[in-house]
């Protein structure tokens, strides 16, 4: 953002100063944090007689520059106009329109206005009395209580009726010339001379060699160049129109980021305007010479065209700055050059070769660069590895299998364990354990219900993981077909590394379940029968939830709700009536 211009105690320019200096504070608030650093930002802009009276405020390190507002109000009543000023009421009772337009009449009176401290009823008798009498007259006819907003917006409304009915009045009215009619056309000179500027509407017109050396050669009658009529020029301005009808669509926010640009002697944060359909990337020429960057001329001209392919402007572009370190994010830095655009309302614009060299993703609402491209590393971050994906890019879709018990893995058994061989059998360790007196129960409120589940759609890949789900589990004798009412419905959660984990719904069973409570063992004295000890066994318990056993007589039994197919199940997930306190998992 552009700095504001030096202020050296000027009362006319002084609340436009401040304003200014408010908007850049506003605009980059991480610059300038504290309200110490917002008056000394104001003070680094001040220069001849206002820069003499801050440096003796800050000197004397004066309470009015610990408060950016102490230091605003306390500016004001130095350099700024007295609020009681009468002068601007008695400008106000000699403004007239005179020979302005009431275009021009209407913004003085605004800007007196503004700080006059008059009512509306005062200001309205006053903006009529300075008109023109013949916009007064036609204003005659419409009352005071419209307000003095929609009085001027009348006003000139009025006065470009009657301008434009002059002009069709003076255009009938003239009488035919028998001079107007065009001269006939000469034949070309042999050598003709170069083609001046174009002509400057308002100003000069052509001489009449000049005007018959243009239509001879069918030239442009304004630019002079050939391919083109006047009515058509690219470049001619538009004539001004009576009325215009603006739609009120909302307009499109252009998608920005942040920057920063550093240089040997500054570094200054920027506002980058992200173009896909810019052929280049371009730099304000304010900023340029702000920065004081070197620049040098291009080895032809260029010439901005827009998406008809009519030129922007006449203006075309002859020098390039450059190279610059240009900071976008955190950590991505690079030395790049511009092409200096002049009349450009952004700091800078990073166009297509730009995007095509980092190949960023962006966040369209925001402009923030979600992830930059592999060309990046090592180049724009020298100092930080590039980044590996962690997981594959493409992963299956598949269910959590049934482990089987696996009789052809070779087992590595430690010596000390050789005793305990048969611990480690995997098919003897698929079984459920035998019956025990700590065996848990299953039972269920009297006189309740039995719910049903609910029936889940399923996608094909789901339907397929289900298949090979279920025959696992019957293949190792963990469900089987049964017919019991009791129902819980089956569906599938999607895990972290792209599978599916297959889950059943026992919350309405769980409901009318006979609940076990019991007070739980506290942790640390738990932890204080391992004291002392040097050898820790760690146990996998993946497979072992299907080998609770239930106690015999009690075993609930249930069925998945996927199909019209019932499956029986074994209760592992349900609640039980009581709960050992110890392992409920035994190998044979």
């Amino acid at each position: 953002m552009a700095q504001p211009a030096p202020y050296s105690g000027s009362v006319e320019d002084c609340n436009g100063f401040l304003l200014q200096c408010s908007l850049v504070l506003e605009m980059q608030p991480h610059l300038y944090p504290t309200e110490r650093s917002k008056v000394a930002f104001v003070i680094t802009q001040l220069r001849g007689q206002a820069l003499l009276w801050a440096e003796s405020l800050w000197s004397q390190d004066s309470p009015v520059t610990q408060s950016y507002a102490g230091f605003v109000e306390h500016f004001k009543e130095v350099f700024g106009k007295p609020s009681w000023d009468s002068s601007v009421g008695e400008e106000l009772c000699k403004l007239r329109q005179g020979k302005l337009m009431v275009t021009e009449y209407a913004i003085q009176f605004r800007m007196l206005a503004a700080t006059s401290g008059w009512n509306e009823q005062a200001l309205l008798a006053a903006y009529r009395q300075g008109l023109s009498p013949q916009v007064r007259l036609h204003l005659a006819a419409h009352e005071e209580a419209i307000g003095l907003e929609r009085l001027i917006q009348l006003s000139i409304r009025v006065a470009t009726h009657l301008q434009s009915c002059v002009h069709r009045s003076q255009d009938q009215s003239r009488p035919y010339n028998r001079r107007d009619r065009p001269e006939p056309v000469s034949p070309p000179e042999p050598a003709p001379e170069p083609a001046p500027e174009p002509m400057q509407l308002g100003t000069t017109h052509l001489n009449p060699a000049e005007r018959q050396r243009r239509l001879t050669q069918s030239l442009c009658l304004y630019c002079g160049d050939p391919g083109h009529a006047l009515p058509v020029c690219p470049i001619h301005p538009p004539r001004p129109m009576v009325s215009t009808i603006f739609s009120f669509l909302s307009q499109m926010k252009p998608l920005t980021t942040h920057g920063t640009l550093t240089t040997a002697h500054t570094s200054v944060t920027v506002v980058a305007l992200l173009d896909s359909g810019s052929a280049a990337n371009f730099i304000s020429g304010t900023l340029c010479r702000q920065l004081e960057l070197q620049t040098k001329a291009t080895a032809t001209p260029y010439q901005i065209r827009c998406i008809t392919g009519k030129p922007i402007s006449r203006r075309r572009i002859h020098h390039s700055a450059g190279p610059v370190l240009l900071q976008v994010g955190l950590l991505h830095v690079e030395e790049t050059t511009f092409l200096v655009l002049e009349e450009s309302t952004a700091d800078i614009i990073l166009g297509r070769p730009w995007l095509e060299q980092h190949n960023p993703i962006l966040s369209w609402s925001t402009g923030e660069v979600l992830k930059w491209g592999d060309t990046c590393f090592p180049g724009c971050f020298p100092h930080l590895p590039a980044p590996h994906s962690p997981t594959p890019i493409s992963l299956p879709v598949q269910a959590t299998s049934i482990e089987s018990p696996l009789v052809n893995q070779p087992l590595r058994i430690p010596t000390c364990y050789a005793p305990f061989s048969d611990v480690f059998c995997p098919k003897r360790a698929s079984k459920l354990p035998p019956h025990r007196p700590w065996d848990c129960a299953i039972d269920l409120l009297p006189g309740e219900p039995v719910p049903g589940g609910r029936i889940y759609a399923l996608s094909v890949p789901e339907e397929k993981a289900m298949e090979e789900y279920i025959k696992e589990a019957l293949a190792q004798g963990y469900i089987r077909p049964f017919t019991s009412p009791a129902a819980s419905s089956f569906f599938f959660v999607a895990k972290k590394d792209g599978g599916l984990r297959p889950c059943i719904d026992y919350r309405a069973l769980n409901q009318i379940t006979v609940k076990f409570r019991y007070p739980l063992p506290l942790v640390p004295a738990a932890l204080e029968h391992l004291r002392g000890a040097t050898i820790f066994t760690k146990l996998d318990l993946r497979s072992a939830y299907n080998l609770i056993r239930i106690c015999g007589g009690g075993r609930m039994e249930d069925r998945l709700h996927h199909t019209h197919r019932p499956l029986r199940v074994p209760g592992h997930a349900l609640r039980p009536r009581q709960r050992p306190l110890r392992v409920p998992v035994f190998y044979p």
